[in-house]
């Protein structure tokens, strides 16, 4: 969260973003944690990106989702798993909304 809040990205953790989306945000938000095959030592946790844009503002999804790519290469820590999902209407925020995978090694 440091590095999007860092470079302007506007992230928030879930829960914290209320009512409908005015403007570009992200949430980012931790998922399922796995062993690396053959131990229980190491494994990797995952945790998305969750990108919204206003609904009137369908094109800049792609822009933005690109500007925070960008900025989670410089986390050499993080690695992207290629797990985005398409763009798709989130009536109760007005917005459309994307995902971006991430994960990162760590000790279990």
């Amino acid at each position: 969260m440091d590095k999007l809040e860092e470079k302007g990205l506007n992230p928030y953790a879930p829960g914290m973003y209320e009512g409908v989306c005015q403007e570009r945000f992200c949430i980012v938000r931790t998922s399922s944690q796995m062993p690396m095959a053959g131990t229980n030592k190491v494994g990797t946790k995952l945790f998305d990106i969750i990108v919204y844009v206003p609904k009137t503002r369908y094109p800049d999804i792609e822009p933005y989702m690109q500007e925070i790519k960008e900025a989670m290469k410089e986390l050499n820590f993080i690695r992207p798993t290629g797990n985005e999902t398409p763009p798709v209407p989130d009536d109760e925020k007005e917005a459309f909304t994307a995902s971006i995978e991430y994960q990162v090694l760590k000790k279990l």
